[in-house]
């Protein structure tokens, strides 16, 4: 059992370290004045991955339908009558500063980047978050850890909203949460170790100020030690050594956008914010069983979850 925990301690370790902090009918033809335009930010993998996504999702629903895609640097061919999407936080946030006064839907950002966003009185504003929300979240614990009552929830600068909508529907599914606010480093580890009195259930954030690849490796190896499974929000958490993560993949993301820029093109209003309808669910059964717990098969529990919420993966 020793060597087994060791071993369990030194591949956290060693995954921690390589860890880096993240419709219309068929033959429709649009009206020319209405073109779409995708703002991409810098190039990354995840963005061109939405992207790809994007495209072709919009050619199944609008065959013959391409978007113009422009540089979030040089927004100067940005038109009047456009519809307009941003994929990333850079696009988002110059398409903001522009004065583009046209519907938008900003995809791939965080809530609390649209959040900051300069929108004021300007027209229709959507977005699809990368978060996932809180009734997901908790739902995946309900689903996938019956037996386990407490939560522990870590608060830092961009978290503070989040965690309260944890707690709050943590408390309506009889669960029992616990908040503590972590300022610094110091003060991090304060609160883990606050937290983790007793074993709960450790919820990440995409917070970086307390979860980032500095942090990351320390505050898995406590939770493991203090025998608390930790919930991630990506695929590199369960692989770094959380149990379980729900996450909405790029290409997910891409197509969901793709649905709502069909809808709107053929007359149809941006829905509200919100996150991605689609979702994967992630799991790491080797840490689970150094710690006691027998989990589900990942497919099995987020089809489980699509099924509570009615969506289709």
């Amino acid at each position: 059992m020793l060597r087994s925990h060791s071993r369990i301690l030194a591949s956290i370790a060693a995954l921690c370290t390589a860890f880096v902090g993240t419709t219309l009918a068929a033959g429709t033809q649009m009206p020319a004045a209405i073109s779409p335009v995708v703002v991409l930010s810098d190039p990354a993998p995840a963005y061109d991955e939405a992207m790809r996504a994007l495209r072709k999702n919009l050619q199944r629903l609008v065959p013959g339908l391409q978007p113009t895609t422009l540089d979030w640097r040089d927004l100067t061919a940005l038109g009047r009558n456009q519809a307009v999407v941003t994929i990333g936080s850079q696009a988002a946030g110059a398409v903001a500063r522009s004065g583009f006064r046209g519907p938008v839907l900003h995809t791939l950002i965080p809530r609390s980047a649209f959040a900051d966003l300069d929108i004021g009185a300007r027209g229709q504003v959507s977005a699809i978050f990368i978060d996932q929300p809180a009734d997901r979240q908790i739902a995946l614990i309900r689903r996938a850890l019956p037996r386990w009552r407490k939560i522990a929830l870590l608060s830092g600068p961009n978290s503070s909203e989040l965690t309260r909508q944890l707690a709050a529907t943590a408390l309506e599914q009889r669960l029992l949460p616990t908040i503590e606010t972590a300022g610094s480093d110091d003060g991090l580890y304060a609160a883990l170790q606050k937290l983790l009195i007793e074993p709960a259930v450790l919820i990440a954030t995409p917070d970086p100020s307390v979860f980032n690849s500095y942090t990351i490796q320390n505050i898995l190896l406590t939770a493991y030690r203090q025998r608390s499974p930790v919930i991630g929000f990506s695929p590199a958490y369960v692989r770094a050594g959380a149990i379980l993560a729900v996450y909405s993949t790029p290409r997910q993301i891409g197509t969901q956008a793709a649905e709502i820029l069909s809808a709107q093109l053929s007359g149809s209003r941006l829905p509200p914010p919100e996150s991605c309808h689609y979702f994967e669910v992630a799991a790491n059964p080797h840490v689970a069983r150094s710690l006691g717990i027998d989990l589900d098969d990942a497919d099995r529990i987020r089809d489980s979850l699509a099924d509570g919420e009615g969506a289709h993966q």
